[in-house]
């Protein structure tokens, strides 16, 4: 490895935005903000230096072509941006986008498409078959619940801390929308259980499956870390699901669960759909003008991820909560 020089850091450097040059007696000053940055050089060198500068403000070029049009500051150059860029007066003028860059609109429909796949691959959900044949015993449609009630109490938090750092303003529109609209949804959620005499109040002391969690803290660790993550696997989670919400009704209703269990379930996925939350994700990324490869391989890889946990949580809510000594809620006090 070697320690990285002008020509890793820049293309094409440029003054940052606001640098202003100014001349004087034994030399020459850049002022930005509160610092200023003075550059000694002799009178028969300050014509030269002068030169660099304005063009390095007006007309970002590549390094050669720099050292071209500058011949007496060839040798001085990378020295001087060096020393600049340790200072924070320089930046990279001119971008370009690499070949297999996208936009995120484009991006958003590739991650359809991957979902759409991955999901097939897996075949139909365990859960899901179950509810579909009329096949769920009570508790295991009382655990749905429970775990559906976790990830939507989390909810909140969770946007919140990705919109702290939102990348737009377009996006911390969309993310403080979405936050209203998350907001007190767990509390429609504990309707449902209260329904089936659960005690509300202990449901802030519930343990997760581990699934459950897993999902919660993915989703924790992309709205912090990795903000292009969290946009993208949004709509994993708020897609309309009108067949399962049918044979969810179906099978609580044959399990002896009414309407006061599931009711507030099938609002809440309602409310889901009325808003097009669904859409949320194209919406976090259509402001986004180019996706490189290496970006959307890390976002393919965690929307994958997502995709193989949530199928683990259909499992593990079937095998937890058919167990005979299942604690429900999982309460460990």
């Amino acid at each position: 490895m070697h320690a990285p020089g002008v020509h890793d850091l820049f293309h094409c450097p440029a003054l940052r935005a606001g640098v202003e040059i100014q001349e004087q007696e034994d030399g020459i000053a850049l002022l930005y903000r509160d610092q200023s940055c003075d550059l000694s050089v002799a009178d028969e060198g300050r014509r030269e230096l002068l030169a660099l500068l304005d063009d390095l403000q007006r007309a970002p070029a590549s390094l050669p072509e720099l050292s071209a049009s500058h011949p007496a500051m060839a040798a001085s150059l990378p020295g001087l941006l060096e020393e600049l860029d340790r200072l924070g007066l320089v930046t990279e003028g001119r971008f370009e986008l690499p070949a297999d860059a996208i936009s995120g609109l484009e991006f958003n429909s590739r991650l359809r498409n991957l979902a759409q796949r991955t999901m097939r691959k897996r075949s139909r959900s365990r859960l899901y078959g179950m509810l579909a044949d009329g096949a769920a015993p009570r508790n295991v449609l009382i655990g749905y619940a429970l775990e559906y009630y976790c990830l939507v109490r989390a909810a909140p938090g969770l946007i919140a801390s990705a919109l702290s750092h939102a990348d737009s303003r377009q996006n911390q529109r969309s993310l403080q929308r979405f936050l209203m609209s998350e907001l007190d949804h767990d509390q429609m959620l504990a309707e449902s259980l209260a329904s089936v005499d659960m005690e509300v109040a202990g449901l802030d002391y519930m343990q997760p499956l581990p699934s459950t969690f897993a999902l919660c803290s993915a989703l924790g660790v992309f709205a912090r870390q990795h903000l292009l993550s969290f946009k993208s696997v949004l709509f994993l989670f708020e897609m309309p699901g009108d067949q399962f919400n049918q044979a969810l009704v179906r099978c609580c209703e044959s399990a002896g669960l009414s309407k006061p269990f599931w009711e507030p379930l099938l609002r809440h996925a309602h409310i889901n759909d009325t808003l097009g939350h669904d859409d949320i994700t194209g919406e976090l990324l259509e402001d986004i003008s180019a996706i490189g490869r290496e970006e959307q391989l890390v976002v393919e890889k965690n929307l994958v991820l997502t995709i193989e946990t949530m199928a683990l949580q259909d499992e593990e809510i079937i095998d937890y909560y058919s167990r005979d000594d299942a604690a429900i809620p999982r309460l460990y006090l």
